[in-house]
C-alpha cells in the first residue's frame, strides 16, 4: 500500500563565506546548492521540527495530520484487519 506524505522542514542555518564584497559574497551564496549549503554550514536547528501536512492512501481522502492521528493511529494488527477488510 502507498502513502503519500505532504511535509514541510525549516532549516536555519549560518555560513561563512570569503569574499572580496558583500556583492560577492552574496552572489557566492546564490550559487551554492541546497546540499552544499548544509554540508558547509553550521545549522542552527537541533531539532527536528518537521511538520506533516497531509497524508493521502487508497482508503481515505486526503487526511490533515490531526485526522491522521487522531482516526488512523492504528496498532500492525489493525492495519492488517484493514487491509484485510479492504482487499476482499
Amino acid at each position: 500500500m502507498k502513502f503519500t506524505f505532504d511535509w514541510e522542514n525549516v532549516v536555519r542555518g549560518k555560513i561563512e563565506i570569503d569574499a572580496q564584497n558583500g556583492q560577492e559574497a552574496e552572489m557566492l551564496f546564490k550559487q551554492m546548492s541546497l546540499s552544499e549549503r548544509h554540508e558547509k554550514s553550521s545549522l542552527l536547528n537541533g531539532e527536528d521540527n518537521t511538520k506533516i501536512k497531509f497524508i493521502d492512501f487508497e482508503w481515505s481522502d486526503t487526511l490533515t495530520y490531526e485526522e491522521w492521528k487522531t482516526d488512523w493511529n492504528l496498532t500492525p494488527e489493525d492495519w492488517e484487519e484493514w487491509e484485510k477488510r479492504f482487499n476482499q
